[in-house]
């Protein structure tokens, strides 16, 4: 007759007696170095109710009573900083004493901070306006053009309007129809033109191209020659153009070169060590451009901290 079965031993599962005694009596057991070789193996987890001690549950805040009516008072200090660079002071236009014909001529740079960073430095040189002028009618957006309608095509009339009506400090003048891919003028039509612009303001004048660094050059160069000493703003000198060429009849005749390039500062450092081979810094006048969408202002605030550390 087959032995009775012992109903407290699970089947499939063979321990020695002396570990069921065990279990028997302290109903749990700690094994160390254990190993165990199985071919099917379930584990049954019963649930159970997790309580919480009511001293361990978070107190309710208890709502605050009617509105702030005053702000918390705080000392604010601004960061103030020191710098090792200073923007180097450039100037623009030249009055009767100083060997042009201007009516008054400015000075930028100068600065030892960041722009408007007051708390740190008083601002040396107030920030110098120039409004555009076109010597051809280009597209304009509505909100502009309902402003300047009557002028356009004119530009020195254009150029009175800018410092007679809004108050310009400087105007530049876009040589729109140099380009080769436009009317093709000839640089001594640009000089007329800088001309007509030139007596019927006095105040100090930005030369712009048309983007063609072959033609924009040979502008330049008869504008320079034919307006010496009147320390004119040539916009702009490009890494791709013949920048010692340019450099030289800028530094020769009395003129401020605009040193272009890309929101780059690489490019930047590149275009500078090549002009400063052939004109001082004081001749120099930085366009690192700037984007509020794609890089952001903030890289573009960047370029400028760069000047003043480097």
């Amino acid at each position: 007759m087959p032995e009775k079965e012992d109903k407290q031993k699970p089947k499939g599962l063979k321990l020695n007696p002396s570990l069921w005694e065990l279990l028997a009596r302290m109903q749990e057991i700690e094994l160390e170095d254990f190993e165990m070789s199985v071919s099917d193996l379930e584990i049954w987890l019963q649930p159970g109710a997790v309580v919480t001690p009511m001293t361990t549950m978070p107190k309710a805040i208890a709502p605050v009573k009617g509105k702030p009516t005053a702000i918390l008072d705080a000392d604010f200090i601004p960061p103030v900083e020191t710098y090792p660079g200073k923007i180097v002071e450039v100037k623009l236009g030249a009055t009767k004493v100083e060997g042009g014909t201007r009516g008054r001529s400015f000075i930028v740079g100068g600065e030892t901070s960041p722009a408007f960073y007051t708390f740190e430095r008083p601002v040396v040189h107030p920030p110098v306006i120039t409004l555009d002028v076109f010597d051809m009618e280009v597209p304009l957006a509505k909100a502009v053009k309902m402003h300047v309608k009557e002028v356009m095509g004119d530009p020195a009339a254009w150029a009175k309007l800018a410092v007679e009506k809004f108050g310009a400090d400087m105007v530049t003048i876009h040589l729109i129809s140099i380009d080769p891919l436009v009317k093709d003028a000839s640089p001594k039509d640009a000089v007329k033109t800088v001309e007509r612009v030139a007596q019927a303001v006095d105040v100090p004048l930005v030369i712009g191209g048309c983007g063609d660094p072959t033609k924009d050059t040979a502008v330049f160069a008869e504008i320079a020659e034919t307006f010496a000493g009147e320390r004119f703003l040539m916009s702009s000198i490009t890494r791709d153009m013949d920048v010692e060429k340019c450099a030289k009849f800028i530094k020769k005749n009395g003129h401020v070169a605009l040193s272009f390039t890309p929101m780059d500062l690489n490019l930047a450092r590149e275009l500078n060590r090549r002009l400063y081979d052939f004109m001082p810094k004081e001749d120099i006048v930085m366009d690192l451009t700037t984007a509020a969408l794609g890089y952001g202002l903030d890289y573009a605030f960047t370029n400028m901290t760069w000047r003043l550390n480097g």
